[in-house]
């Protein structure tokens, strides 16, 4: 049983120290309705957030479109310390195709930034 614990333990140092970054250049990433939205990943496999070229997070939602996104409260009794992204129901768009009024909003609603 200590054989298995400690290959166990093993395996997950091994896993942990080579923690591949994630990919950094922007990419683009086409919206359910064609629209395309150009995004940057930062963390690792184990965690990562998506933020626009501008640096504000975005997250997909349920119908699969990129949105502006809030950090979720960390609950009091909670074992993961990860942060989790919650998206809003405003869909995200490249800062050159923003109207007044979301940039606005963006400003009102302190959407996460980098």
């Amino acid at each position: 049983m200590k054989k298995i614990a400690l290959l166990s333990f093993l395996c997950w140092i091994v896993c942990s120290i080579w923690a591949v970054p994630a990919r950094r250049e922007p990419f683009q990433r086409v919206q359910p309705n064609g629209d395309t939205l150009t995004v940057r990943l930062i963390g690792d496999e184990h965690w990562h957030a998506m933020y626009t070229e501008d640096g504000y997070l975005v997250c997909e939602d349920e119908q699969g479109y990129l949105c502006y996104a809030k950090w979720a409260p960390i609950p009091e009794e909670a074992t993961d310390y990860r942060r989790k992204a919650v998206p809003t129901r405003k869909r995200a768009k490249d800062a050159d195709k923003r109207t007044c009024c979301e940039k606005r909003w963006l400003v009102r609603k302190k959407i996460a930034t980098l």
